[in-house]
């Protein structure tokens, strides 16, 4: 694991996306909004299920929850498109199965069938590209020849849901991104935008100044990334020239060159690569 992995952290927005989903009332509104048929559901049924890890190169995801026990909801949040997404999704599926499995004392191992609750897999994405309502493991894959199969949602609509209002959310935040870079500026404007419009309001008035740290570390680690990808581009640029000039020296050396127009041919290699 490289030390610009170890040090990125999520971005903002999903930073946000999973501190306002840690909140138990917040999951249940997006779940009332995903099954609106079922009016009889509370906090109490809500179970969240999310994979968390304190290693960076580990398996994580945004959001898992079980509802009454019998639906599982996997819920990622993306600003930029992954094609891998589906994937990926299997991967916390996986997980969330085995974890599942242990808590409620099963065994894949049994002669007797275990319980498995029904899955339902989401993506929220915020970003301008243009994406289908969903995707498949089998088409994106093994172009719709295979028996196996994971199927994932697209959520990507502005509305008055919760999930809408956080797609709201971050499509101001891009947009005064382009305005005002990375500053304070961008932040409060998001935010007071976000009011206006009506979109996680109430999130917004009591977490603010939780989104604007949020949001600040993220310019921060943004600008210390930059930062390293530009030493290592450098360092890696020398590492190839330095290569370069040791295999023209060999070259010369076979054609019987002397060794003082090898040295000065050496100087001015080097020189010229300043």
């Amino acid at each position: 694991m490289s030390d610009s992995e170890a040090t990125v952290k999520r971005k903002a927005k999903d930073s946000v996306f999973t501190d306002l989903f840690g909140n138990v009332e917040n999951v249940l509104e997006l779940y009332k909004a995903l099954h609106p048929e079922d009016t009889d559901v509370g906090t109490k049924d809500i179970d969240i299920q999310t994979i968390k890890s304190v290693l960076v190169n580990t398996l994580y995801n945004d959001l898992g929850f079980l509802v009454k026990g019998k639906l599982v909801m996997l819920v990622e949040a993306q600003s930029v498109w992954n094609p891998n997404i589906t994937l990926r999704m299997l991967f916390y599926l996986s997980e969330t199965y085995r974890r599942y499995l242990n808590d409620s004392v099963q065994s894949e191992h049994s002669e007797t069938r275990v319980t498995l609750p029904k899955p339902e897999l989401y993506v929220v994405y915020s970003g301008d590209k243009e994406v289908p309502e969903y995707v498949s493991l089998n088409e994106d894959f093994f172009n719709g020849k295979s028996s196996v199969d994971v199927k994932v949602k697209i959520l990507n609509k502005i509305d008055k849901t919760i999930c809408g209002q956080y797609i709201g959310f971050c499509k101001v935040y891009n947009e005064q991104r382009k305005l005002h870079n990375n500053s304070i500026e961008c932040i409060k404007e998001t935010i007071r935008i976000c009011l206006e419009r009506g979109y996680l309001v109430g999130y917004l008035e009591s977490h603010e100044k939780e989104v604007i740290t949020m949001m600040d570390e993220l310019f921060d680690e943004e600008a210390l990334r930059k930062a390293y990808d530009k030493a290592k581009a450098k360092q890696e640029f020398e590492s190839g020239r330095e290569k370069e000039r040791e295999e023209m020296i060999k070259n010369l050396r076979k054609l019987g060159i002397s060794e003082d127009i090898l040295q000065k041919a050496a100087t001015q290699s080097a020189a010229s690569a300043q």
